[in-house]
């Protein structure tokens, strides 16, 4: 299997696909790299980092807290505590 040159579908820049790697994606049973070795590493660390998280005002008692979502205008909002006990609630009602 000789080099073969790649075009990353994130950057556009030319990449070399060596015979090493190839020999390794093979072994793995992974499909060849769409992305540089830069832009790979890139999204790794993209990855592994923490998602968003929004702050918010509850709308039941007006505590500022953070969600990992972001939140849609016109509809209420609850923090981790009131959002709780409003589950507690509906499921024993």
């Amino acid at each position: 299997m000789p080099d073969v040159e790649k075009s990353c579908v994130q950057c556009r820049k030319a990449f070399v696909f060596t015979e090493k790697e190839q020999a390794l994606f093979y072994q793995r049973n992974m499909m060849s790299p769409q992305r540089c070795s830069h832009c790979r590493s890139k999204k790794m660390a993209e990855s592994i980092n923490a998602p968003t998280r929004y702050e918010i005002v509850c709308d039941h008692c007006g505590k500022h807290d953070h969600v990992p979502f972001q939140p849609k205008v016109g509809r209420s909002i609850l923090c981790k505590d009131c959002h709780q006990a409003n589950k507690s609630r509906v499921r024993f009602a």
